[in-house]
Parts: C-alpha cells; sequence; structure tokens
C-alpha cells in the first residue's frame, strides 16, 4: 500500500469515526444519572437571548457536551490509566494516597457561602425557642492528611472549621465537633472508605456517640457493627478512574440488646411507601452500594418510633447522614429527615405540621462549603 494511498484510507476512517460520534451523540438519549460519579448530569440547555448574552448558555453547552459525550466513561478511564501509568497523583479533584487511599481534595467556600450563613442565623433568630445542633464532619483529607502525598498541600479544613464553628455558636446554635474522638481513633477504627468520599458506618457511629452527649439524648442504645459487603468501591473510584488494589468493608449496625429496641415505621414521601427497615440489603448488589443506608437520597421523610420521649427531631442534611440517622431513632418519638438538594417544601410548613421540638443539621465539610441548597432553602422561610 503506498503512503498516498494509506493517508487517504487513514482520513476516511477518521473522518467516518468523528461523523459517527457526531451521529451517536445526536441520536442517543440523553443520561441523567452517572452511577459511577453519583451526579445528576447536565442537562441540554434551553436558549434565551438573555442567556445568551450573560454567557450561561455557553457553559451550559460545554457542560452538557462533557456530561453528554459517547464513550465518554472509557475516555475517563483510559485518561486515568495514563495518568497513573505517568506516575499521577491527581485525577479530577481526587488524590491517590498511601495505604490505598482515594482522598477528595478539601473544598474552600464558594460565592454562595456567606447568603447560608445569613440564612442560617436568621433562621436561629426565627425559632429562639428550640434547640438547634450542628454536626459538621471533617473529610478524609484533613483527619488523614498524614496518608496524602508529599507534595500535596490542602487548604486549611480545620481553621474553617474553627471559624465557622465560632460565629455558629454566637448566634446560639450548639456546636457537635467530632474532630478530636476521630484524631483519637484513627488509628485503631477505619473511620473513611478507601475508595468513597463518605464516613464508614465505624466513623459514624463514633460520631453518635459525641452527638448523643452534646445533645442529652435519652435511650441511648449501644450497637454492634457487622460487615455486609467485603467488595464495595465508591464514588472516588469511579470519578478519578484509580485503580485501587484493597476494596472496602460496608458495615451495618444492630443492637447490642434487641429487647431494648423499639422497631421505627419510615415514610418515605417522594415514593410513597413504608417500611420498617432503615438498611436496604438488596442494594449492595447495585453500583452505589452506599445507598444500603436507607436507599438513595430522598427529598423528606419520617421516622415514627414508639418511645417514651415525645420529642420530634427535624434532620436538615447531606448523604453524611444517611448513615448515622438510624442511631437517633430511640431518642425521639418522631424524626423529619430534609435533604436541601432535593427537597422544594416550605422549612416553616415543615416544622409547624410536625411540630419539631429540635433542629439537628449534619453535613461533611466539603458539600457544606460548596452546595448552595440549605442557602435556597432558608431564604425560601416566611
Amino acid at each position: 500500500m503506498n503512503k498516498k494511498r494509506f493517508s487517504t484510507i487513514a482520513s476516511i476512517l477518521f473522518l467516518v469515526m468523528i461523523f459517527g460520534a457526531f451521529l451517536g451523540n445526536l441520536l442517543l438519549p440523553d443520561r441523567t444519572f452517572s452511577a459511577d460519579e453519583n451526579r445528576i448530569l447536565a442537562s441540554r440547555p434551553s436558549f434565551s437571548i438573555s442567556k445568551y448574552l450573560e454567557g450561561r448558555f455557553e457553559t451550559g453547552a460545554e457542560d452538557y457536551a462533557n456530561d453528554q459525550f459517547m464513550f465518554r466513561k472509557g475516555f475517563i478511564r483510559l485518561k486515568s490509566a495514563l495518568d497513573v501509568t505517568e506516575g499521577q497523583l491527581e485525577a479530577k479533584g481526587v488524590y491517590r494516597c498511601r495505604d490505598h487511599y482515594l482522598m477528595e481534595d478539601i473544598k474552600t467556600p464558594g460565592a454562595h457561602f456567606q447568603y447560608t450563613e445569613n440564612g442560617l442565623k436568621q433562621f436561629r433568630r426565627e425559632y429562639r425557642g428550640l434547640n438547634m445542633y450542628f454536626l459538621l464532619a471533617p473529610n478524609a483529607a484533613n483527619i488523614l492528611s498524614d496518608k496524602l502525598p508529599l507534595t500535596v498541600r490542602t487548604a486549611d479544613q480545620n481553621a474553617l472549621m474553627d471559624s465557622f464553628y465560632s460565629r455558629m455558636k454566637s448566634c446560639g446554635y450548639q456546636t457537635i465537633d467530632v474532630r478530636d474522638t476521630f484524631r483519637e481513633n484513627k488509628d485503631q477504627v477505619q473511620l473513611y472508605y478507601r475508595t468513597d468520599h463518605h464516613w464508614t458506618s465505624d466513623g459514624a457511629y463514633l460520631a453518635y456517640k459525641k452527638a448523643a452527649k452534646a445533645m442529652k439524648l435519652d435511650n441511648v442504645l449501644e450497637y454492634d457493627g457487622y460487615v455486609v459487603k467485603k467488595n464495595f468501591r465508591g464514588t472516588l473510584y469511579s470519578t478519578s478512574g484509580f485503580a485501587n488494589g484493597r476494596d472496602d468493608e460496608i458495615k451495618i449496625y444492630m443492637p447490642s440488646d434487641s429487647s431494648k429496641f423499639e422497631n421505627s415505621v419510615i415514610y418515605y414521601s417522594d415514593t410513597k411507601k413504608k417500611t420498617t427497615r432503615f438498611y436496604r440489603l438488596n442494594n449492595l448488589k447495585k453500583k452505589d452500594a452506599y445507598t444500603v443506608f436507607g436507599g438513595s437520597n430522598h427529598p423528606l421523610y419520617t421516622i415514627q418510633t414508639p418511645v417514651k420521649s415525645n420529642k420530634t427531631l427535624l434532620v436538615i442534611k447531606d448523604s453524611y447522614a444517611n448513615s448515622f440517622i438510624p442511631f437517633l431513632s430511640q431518642s425521639y418519638r418522631k424524626i423529619v429527615v430534609v435533604d436541601p438538594r432535593y427537597c422544594y417544601d416550605d422549612i416553616d410548613d415543615i416544622i409547624e405540621a410536625n411540630g419539631v421540638n429540635e433542629i439537628l443539621f449534619l453535613y461533611n465539610c466539603n458539600t457544606f462549603m460548596e452546595d448552595d441548597s440549605l442557602e435556597m432553602m432558608l431564604s425560601d422561610q416566611g
């Protein structure tokens, strides 16, 4: 085959590939959710003159093209494999760390953060008669910073948390700081998954015992952990594409003395379904096995337990709370759980309709610093 003919064939094949990719992207239905990255994917942006002039249409179109590109998953995996071969230590905000850990970078406050704080302060003034608690969970790159690559310097999450807690205390919130407890136990207890951004059930249980004292909870039971999955690979593995040599275990916690435990009735308002089970064991077979803790992130659900207490707790949270909430069930007659990222109900109506006595905010620090959904919920307050 002469050189000219080879070049012609290569050019034709290249054009066919480009046209095929274009046609595939045009004809294939858009995907709404990435199980690998555990996030909602960008949808096709609507056009308007104002969006075009402000640059929002161009940004939306770029996000849409990046998220909906055919073979996107394969390209991400290929790039990550090349990064590993070249000794790359970071991919998409995730670091390859010692002892087979993958850790996301420490996030700093976004532009919205001051509005979130202002909303929290106004919310505290509005409901002075209610006890309000704030548990901000530190992330792995903070507590396990000794496992980060030697060349990596993250933002000072402790300084961010100290400053935020100080401001919240000054306006009447009772803060629950689990950092000392985590540091004291980090060598004996696996506090975070190696391949996922969440704390483990063991970490959640330690945080619960700290919170139980701060919130002066009644009927605090002891629990035992049981391994229900041994080959869990989480969102950091999927997002970064970094291969990790050690799978994680997932544990669920059950009461040490079941005779002292009262079963709860859990009602999910989005699916209109009831259950008495906090753990969805069938979800252990899914890609995102972390959904064993209550299923997906529901907008709003209630937990009712026939205990002596007549108190009602409102939990405003992110997904870190999913493995934490079952421990609270024995201390409250009713618990209302709200995830502001998906819930659009009026928070004042929720409090009034359910006779809420206490409120717990539970977030991991990274999500809290960047997410604006809590600010939007609080700003919609009557």
